[in-house]
């Protein structure tokens, strides 16, 4: 979620996640160990430093998950986080993986001849080259946090060149083989994108990328799905935000895959942020009716957990849960709206 999808700005959110495991081959025992370690998690992407830990405990936040990883033990933002009871889900893996990614665009994997490469325009990273290196990194981060007592999982995959589907997947069972040898019990969880569009219009998930799902590497599928960004302040009143055809193709691309919702759950993350993102462009919305559309949408379609992108990761002058009153309350409703449903 730290890239940007189409025109989709991406970022952080405000999560409550309940998962269950998935992995192909473990044994009963094994899945019901993560079923327990990964239920019944409330959570917001990157709570680092003390007012956002402060903000987010206040609205039942108890786990963050942080694209740095948790904070070394004994360190002053650890004993903060101790000091609120919230643990961390490691969220460097998804950034080390998508630095491959993007290397991949820009050599093996370049985009459709006449389309720019919008995924990652610059190769930042030139020499994660390999899934080796990849492999060798997360092996080094998750042995660092097999002795880190705030660590409680591990956030995989995030945003993926539609153009390059797949390429991901057995890379991300190699991953989870890591995690299951050092930290046995912490739930992997692969995040996938959509774009809220205009009533009755569809094509707003990029079936392709789906195919990074397998049941080998994902005890949980996160979807994020946001507005687009626009050239101007909108209030977001001609978007579809109960996702009447989002939800159906991102099921439906992510079920061709293997996925079967009943085992490894759904976690419903929605648009928290609105307001400027950047000089240049603007995300629609954010009236209290628009985020409990979408909230009650994703636990309507059985979503196990429900979450709102909205800390870390955007812009200082957009509205935010730690701003704007508004966002405040959409969430808080939000949360009211899914307990009819038995989530969070």
């Amino acid at each position: 979620m730290r890239r940007v999808l189409g025109s989709l700005a991406v970022g952080t959110a405000l999560v409550v996640v309940a998962l269950a495991p998935s992995l192909a081959g473990a044994s009963p025992g094994q899945a019901r160990d993560l079923a327990s370690a990964a239920t019944g998690l409330t959570a917001g992407f990157e709570l680092n430093n003390r007012p956002r830990i402060e903000n987010a405990a206040g609205l039942g936040v108890t786990t963050a998950i942080e694209y740095n990883g948790a904070p070394p033990v004994g360190s002053r933002l650890a004993r903060v986080f101790a000091e609120y009871h919230v643990t961390v889900i490691d969220a460097r893996i998804s950034d080390v993986l998508g630095e491959w990614e993007c290397h991949r665009t820009h050599t093996v994997a370049p985009p459709p001849p006449g389309e720019e490469d919008w995924y990652c325009p610059k190769d930042g990273e030139p020499g994660v080259d390999s899934p080796a290196v990849v492999l060798a990194q997360v092996r080094e981060w998750v042995k660092e946090d097999a002795s880190n007592p705030l660590v409680k999982g591990y956030w995989v995959l995030d945003d993926w060149a539609p153009w390059d589907g797949g390429s991901g997947r057995a890379l991300l069972g190699e991953i989870h083989q890591v995690i299951d040898e050092l930290t046995p019990g912490l739930p992997a969880i692969c995040g996938f994108g959509g774009a809220i569009d205009e009533l009755g219009q569809s094509g707003g998930f990029e079936a392709p990328i789906a195919a990074n799902y397998s049941n080998a590497g994902c005890d949980a599928v996160g979807l994020y799905n946001y507005a687009e960004g626009a050239p101007q302040p909108a209030g977001g009143e001609g978007l579809d935000w109960s996702m009447n055809l989002l939800l159906g193709e991102e099921r439906e691309a992510l079920a061709g895959e293997g996925w079967v919702q009943a085992n490894t759950p759904l976690l419903g993350i929605d648009q928290g942020w609105s307001g400027r993102t950047s000089g240049r462009e603007y995300e629609p919305g954010l009236s209290v009716a628009q985020m409990v559309a979408e909230a009650r949408a994703f636990c309507a379609a059985g979503a196990a957990s429900i979450a709102w992108y909205g800390w870390g990761g955007v812009s200082r002058k957009a509205q935010t849960a730690t701003n704007s009153p508004t966002i405040s309350e959409g969430i808080k409703q939000g949360l009211a709206a899914c307990a009819e449903y038995g989530v969070g």
